[in-house]
């Protein structure tokens, strides 16, 4: 058991309402505080706080392993086959982006993820164009056309020349279609692909705390 010594500013106060608390509880002060300062850190939900434990700050884990759990958790619907269970990971999806932007992996084509993630990409890519095709407005119809062109122009360099692959241009191609594809299990399939294969993220206390912070704000619509 780690010990900590700690210096507290309102100490006497601190005192008396743990030792009320443990009183009430009939447990020891110290579960009284390490259960506060662990609910003051972590999320109130129970998948988030077990990611939260498990893997952003379990051994040998970090980011990657993280964003992995996270993706692969809600590309599972119970809305049927093709949904997710969730479609608020806008902040999770930018934040992949953004950390993707330290990362110098260079693809050398054999990464095992890599004939899922072209499945999960093309089903992408077709509804893509499937959008363009129904889009009544000129103006929506001109832009899914041009994401889908792009989406298959990302698709075929995944296919014939993965090593040149930028993994960042996946995540941009989510949150600039995030309305379209913000409840797709591919989505978040294509994602867990992208975490994995990455294996440069940088586990820096910042991002751990940002990403962190992140689950806990997401995952207090999960309960309602």
């Amino acid at each position: 058991m780690a010990k900590k010594l700690i210096s507290l500013v309102n100490a006497t106060l601190i005192d008396a309402l743990v030792k009320d608390e443990a009183a009430i509880n009939s447990t020891t002060e110290s579960n009284v505080i390490e259960n506060h300062l662990l609910d003051s850190f972590l999320p109130r939900n129970e998948q988030a706080r077990f990611m939260s434990e498990s893997y952003l700050y379990g051994d040998n884990q970090g980011i990657g392993p993280t964003l992995k759990a996270i993706f692969n958790f809600n590309s599972s619907g119970t809305r049927g086959a093709w949904s997710s269970k969730y479609d608020n990971f806008l902040p999770i999806v930018e934040f992949a982006l953004d950390e993707q932007c330290y990362c110098n992996t260079k693809p050398s084509g054999e990464e095992k993820e890599l004939p899922h993630f072209r499945l999960q990409l093309d089903a992408i890519c077709k509804t893509l164009e499937d959008l363009a095709e129904k889009a009544e407005e000129q103006s929506i119809k001109y832009y899914y056309q041009n994401e889908a062109k792009y989406a298959n122009d990302l698709l075929k360099e995944a296919t014939e020349e993965p090593h040149y692959m930028h993994y960042v241009n996946f995540y941009k191609l989510v949150v600039d279609n995030w309305d379209a594809l913000k409840d797709l299990s591919m989505t978040y399939r294509m994602l867990c692909d992208l975490a994995a294969m990455e294996t440069g993220w940088h586990d820096r206390p910042e991002a751990r705390v940002r990403l962190l912070k992140l689950l806990k704000d997401i995952s207090q619509e999960w309960d309602n």
